[in-house]
């Protein structure tokens, strides 16, 4: 690394405030006791207000989450047929997705799912028109597929992930391997998951500063993808979290964007720029090269040459990455060496090797057409459906 590194804050005073999804919060009348009984019941007059008030402000889709309803749904199933009968067509209800004695986690699920139906639902019911097929399946974050008439939004945040980690194992197996590491490497991040002969899960799905009750794949992602922003700052070399994205890019793809990783391999000769099917600008990957140099020189009164700054980058990338397969095996209490690494994502291959040096791995797997594992992944997952129900007793009882 070029620069020192700052030690950093033992404690965070300002505790910032997280974002919210929901744009607005009406609340409702009602009660339920701890074990599911009707203290005070809802008023029909009340919630037709209510939507009243929701048509006025626009609201194209509505959570319901309240105290208890795990217990007895009734009253948010209430909520939801006076709302579905006044127009609103998007209802999402706590207690149909994750009936959990939890609130906050079962409120953010059920707006995490309010959010993204909407979009969703569109987005398959067009498909479904052109395929003209009742016989249509989808994705879920757990690694397998549903009916579409059975999808629910939530079960949709890592779909893309999973697909790329089912692909994975069925590469490895055809291989004869039974134990590996993934790496996929795209353009923003990159997702590390583990396979031993079977999934390993988790039953909270987080994205961001939303979580949510939902089964998923267990993944580590971390902001290391071949579009990572390479720049300095506070006297050290930083790759990330911010990434170019597709438009501007990378420098080297010609349209103003800044220096990232890409830009790195090739200018490190890792990049092999004819198999492109766009151009590839070698001179505006140098200059953005140039440019964070001069600006190392200024910021930090040291002189180092393209060459270290290039090497630099390419190793913190490669610690990122290396770091979140550690998360998903030592943290685990597995050892790396133990597994094959398998490599795919449009930029796994340019670091795989290295990264496998790093953990001393002696094995890696570079699947022909790794920038498509993932839809492989999708074609030859098993068809599957999670249900889960909150016992709530102690072990003598059972």
């Amino acid at each position: 690394y070029i620069g020192t590194q700052q030690r950093p804050n033992l404690f965070q005073l300002d505790i910032p405030e997280p974002n919210l999804i929901q744009e607005v919060v009406y609340e409702v009348e009602e009660r339920l006791s701890a074990n599911g009984e009707i203290i005070q019941a809802l008023d029909e007059a009340q919630i037709n207000a209510i939507a009243k008030q929701m048509h006025e402000a626009k609201v194209q889709s509505v959570a319901i989450a309240f105290l208890h309803s795990y217990k007895n749904p009734s009253h948010e199933q209430q909520v939801k047929a006076q709302l579905q009968a006044a127009g609103f067509y998007s209802v999402s209800c706590s207690s149909e997705l994750s009936p959990s004695i939890k609130i906050l986690p079962r409120t953010q699920t059920a707006l995490a799912n309010a959010y993204l139906q909407p979009t969703l639902e569109l987005y398959l019911h067009n498909i479904q028109n052109v395929l003209a097929s009742s016989d249509f399946k989808v994705m879920t974050s757990a690694g397998g597929l549903i009916n579409a008439s059975q999808f629910q939004a939530k079960d949709s945040l890592l779909s893309g992930p999973a697909g790329g980690i089912v692909g994975a194992a069925r590469v490895a197996e055809s291989l004869g391997h039974s134990k590996i590491l993934t790496l996929d490497m795209g353009g923003t991040s990159t997702d590390c998951a583990r396979y031993d002969g079977r999934f390993d899960y988790d039953f909270t799905t987080s994205v961001g500063d939303i979580s949510m009750s939902s089964p998923c794949l267990a993944i580590e992602t971390v902001a290391a993808g071949g579009g990572s922003i390479c720049y300095f700052e506070n006297g050290k070399l930083c790759v990330g979290p911010e990434s170019a994205g597709a438009n501007p890019g990378p420098a080297c793809y010609g349209a103003g964007g800044p220096l990232t990783i890409t830009d790195v391999n090739l200018l490190l000769g890792k990049l092999d720029d004819s198999r492109f099917r766009i151009p590839i600008h070698f001179e505006a990957a140098q200059a953005a090269a140039i440019a964070l140099q001069a600006s190392i020189k200024k910021q930090a009164n040291e002189e180092y040459s393209i060459l270290e700054i290039l090497e630099g980058l390419e190793q913190i990338a490669n610690e990122k990455m290396a770091a979140a397969i550690r998360q998903i095996s030592v943290a685990k209490g597995f050892q790396p060496s133990d597994y094959a690494l398998l490599v795919f994502g449009g930029a796994g291959g340019l670091h795989g090797c290295q990264i496998a040096e790093m953990l001393d791995m002696d094995t890696v797997i570079i699947p022909k057409d790794g920038g498509l594992l993932s839809a492989y992944g999708i074609g030859n997952a098993r068809l599957e459906r999670w249900a889960q129900q909150q016992i709530l007793a102690t072990l003598d009882k059972h």
